[in-house]
């Protein structure tokens, strides 16, 4: 189960230490089980996520994507490093609104 943290109307997810094809499964339905809440306002925090693997880029894109189908407003913050690198080059940054990296 992720950590959560809300902040008036905005729900913070922390996604984890590693976001990766080993327990991408297990984190998409997390994701996807948090959606189902009434926050229109989404912040994916990869402050404490050390790795991301193609699998995970894939889980978080699919996670986008499926809060844009329910008009929630998705951004990211806290993402450093090599984290950040595979985010901006997969072209991900780009799909977060608001970003605050």
């Amino acid at each position: 189960m992720l950590d959560t943290r809300i902040d008036g109307e905005k729900l913070t997810i922390f996604i984890g230490p590693e976001c990766l094809a080993l327990n991408s499964t297990a984190l998409r339905e997390d994701l996807f089980n948090t959606l189902t809440t009434s926050y229109k306002n989404i912040c994916l925090d990869f402050s404490q996520t050390r790795f991301i693997d193609a699998a995970g880029v894939g889980v978080i894109a699919a996670t986008v994507y499926e809060a844009r189908r329910k008009s929630q407003s998705i951004s990211m913050s806290g993402a450093s490093g090599s984290v950040l690198q595979m985010l901006m080059s997969t072209g991900i940054d780009r799909l977060l609104t608001n970003k605050a990296i």
